[in-house]
């Protein structure tokens, strides 16, 4: 005879059950793929090779500026070493976000504003010579990048409590600069002369008064106030602004100190920690939800 065969083992009703699968969850810090396609990664190497070698010229060549007024060289000086910090951040965001990471997205993004900004005043106010092209280059390269990049980016999920004070940050900063700004041009116009620093540089107006009255500022205060009222795309832009206040804090300290003046270096030196610590905690509350509406 043979022996009867064991009859088959069937599956536990408690572990096959769909609805008792534990399925796996993302990390809260990641989306569901890369937030950077190839072209835009293509595109953060191309700024940052030309960025690196026009950086590092005007900082250690006297060519580049040597036609500039020498106030206006020292500034430009100030947003090379600037541009250095800037391009760490840029790699690393940009190394992040391939792999899903929506705080390196953000990171990323708030590298490029302050690259774009830089090379805005770059393009329009040094002299015209060989590195004409690639500071356009720059300028444009960063400009696309984030225009293809942020609307497709997933809105973050964002406490309240970090969303209002990294808000109000932003605004008290953005009306900080605004008076500050105001100040300087209300003067000139009151008392028929061009303000102090406006005559140093040479230049027919301050490139840094219109693109902060113009764009900078309005940017920072009404990202304030819609992600104080619970904006998802607003709050997908406040780390972004407040890289770009640290990363543009930490050049005016660099033009500051080389200038040898203590107390708008230590001022600056103010907003600068104001902009890392604002930054840092939006980014470590920081998580996506599905979609990219």
């Amino acid at each position: 005879m043979k022996a009867p065969l064991p009859s088959p083992a069937l599956p536990s009703p408690a572990l096959s059950s769909p609805a008792l699968a534990s399925p796996a969850l993302p990390s809260p810090a990641l989306a569901s793929g890369p937030l950077l396609s190839r072209p835009l990664l293509w595109s953060t190497a191309a700024i940052t090779a030309l960025a690196l070698f026009t950086s590092l010229l005007g900082l250690l060549a006297t060519w580049p500026y040597a036609a500039a007024a020498p106030s206006w060289a020292l500034q430009a000086r100030g947003q090379d070493l600037g541009n250095l910090l800037a391009l760490v951040c840029l790699v690393a965001g940009a190394t992040r976000a391939a792999r899903g990471s929506l705080r390196g997205l953000q990171v990323w993004a708030g590298a490029l504003l302050y690259l774009g900004y830089a090379f805005v005043i770059y393009a329009m106010t040094v002299p015209f010579g060989p590195l004409f092209l690639p500071y356009v280059a720059v300028l444009g390269l960063s400009c696309y990048a984030l225009g293809f990049a942020l609307p497709r980016a997933p809105r973050p999920t964002l406490a309240a409590g970090p969303a209002r004070v990294a808000g109000w940050l932003l605004s008290v900063v953005a009306g900080l600069f605004a008076l500050l700004w105001f100040a300087s041009i209300v003067g000139g116009l009151r008392t028929g002369t061009v303000p102090p620093e406006l005559a140093e540089t040479g230049l027919p107006a301050n490139p840094v008064h219109v693109l902060d009255l113009a764009l900078v500022l309005p940017g920072m205060a009404l990202t304030a106030a819609l992600a104080r009222r619970g904006s998802a795309t607003a709050r997908l832009l406040l780390a972004p602004w407040l890289v770009f206040t640290a990363l543009m804090g930490a050049s005016i300290v660099a033009t500051l100190l080389a200038s040898g003046v203590l107390a708008p270096t230590l001022a600056m030196s103010v907003v600068t920690l104001a902009g890392i610590a604002g930054a840092t905690t939006v980014l470590t509350t920081t998580s996506p939800v599905e979609g990219r509406n």
